[in-house]
């Protein structure tokens, strides 16, 4: 007679593999009910557990996943090194490694992103920069598997992620630029990811809220580039002379129109004032310096090692912390100036 797995105790019993693992290692989240119906399917069987393979099924890699979107140089690019930079020091500080990977297509399609979780190589993985259409993140995110989503999130799904308050963001930005009397503002917004869709909608519903009409709010598609944000500055000055203030999803997209505006030999802030989202170190040296919100990049990754670290340990459910942003106020931005 062959010997008792554990998938044939689960099997028996309805239940996953990892269930009747949490049983056996007396789990505190098993139910009653659950535990008994498996607990007597192991007396029933006289089913005794691998201790080589408990131990292995039980053990800590040390190594957390990183997986950063499918972009050219994505790990020269300031965003995503403050972000990982976070992660490293963090990460090590608790003696952890970190393997770092590029969600491109290969990645995706073998099934990487699980397989590393699976198969016990890392504890935890940490997307940064998914965007809307990653719809394979939600469905490892109902699995309950470890992953943290890093400054971006799913709304309406039961996943982990630690980010910037991008609504608050929104609030700051149109009152610094409405109270300074701008009354036409344009936005150079990021696409594909929810986050900057919040950014964009927040902003505009925030301009409205402070007595500006939608329509004095024009946005264009920067690409969340300095190229997108130059090329997008350049599109709404065009179409929208009466222009006084643009605001980008991201300090990239504002230098990238500090630039459009020089071209155009409009002054900042004198003609036209800038703003910009996430005080990278650029922000302070740009010329004029840039006025932006501050989103503490380096602490989130940091936060959200710490979020991995807890979903792994199975110390809590799904974890969702939006962190406080600040107002940097720079030379990039000014009262408006008088029209006609």
């Amino acid at each position: 007679m062959s010997r008792t797995t554990i998938k044939d105790i689960a099997k028996e019993c309805g239940v996953s593999l990892s269930t009747v693992s949490l049983v056996l290692n007396n789990n505190p989240r098993i139910s009653p009910a659950t535990r008994e119906k498996v607990l007597q399917a192991v007396e029933r069987h006289q089913y005794q557990p691998n201790a080589f393979a408990r131990s292995l099924a039980s053990r800590s890699s040390h190594v957390l996943s990183v997986v950063v979107p499918d972009l050219n140089h994505v790990f020269a690019d300031t965003y995503f090194g403050e972000i990982v930079s976070g992660i490293y020091d963090r990460a090590s500080e608790l003696n952890y490694k970190v393997l770092l990977d590029v969600a491109n297509q290969r990645f995706v399609a073998s099934g990487e992103h699980q397989n590393l979780l699976k198969s016990k190589r890392v504890d935890a993985v940490l997307f940064i920069g998914s965007s809307i259409h990653d719809r394979y993140l939600t469905a490892m995110g109902r699995e309950g598997l470890p992953l943290v989503l890093v400054n971006h999130y799913f709304p309406g799904e039961p996943m982990s992620y630690i980010a910037a308050d991008y609504a608050d963001t929104a609030r700051q930005a149109a009152r610094h630029l409405v109270g300074l009397g701008h009354r036409a503002i344009g936005f150079l917004s990021g696409t594909n990811t929810h986050t900057a869709e919040e950014l964009r909608n927040s902003f505009i519903r925030a301009c409205v809220a402070e007595g500006l009409a939608e329509a004095q709010v024009p946005w264009a598609d920067g690409w969340f580039t300095e190229q997108g944000g130059y090329e997008a500055a350049h599109w709404l000055l065009d179409r929208h002379p009466n222009i006084t203030a643009l605001m980008g999803g991201n300090d990239k997209m504002a230098i990238g129109a500090l630039r459009c505006l020089k071209e155009r030999k409009l002054r900042t802030p004198e003609d036209v004032s800038v703003m910009g989202v996430d005080d990278v170190p650029a922000a302070a040296f740009s010329n004029p310096g840039l006025t932006t919100i501050r989103h503490d990049l380096f602490k989130i990754g940091s936060l959200s090692v710490d979020a991995a670290l807890e979903l792994f340990n199975e110390e809590r459910g799904p974890i969702q912390k939006i962190l406080p942003v600040s107002l940097v106020v720079r030379e990039s931005t000014g009262p408006a100036p008088a029209r006609g």
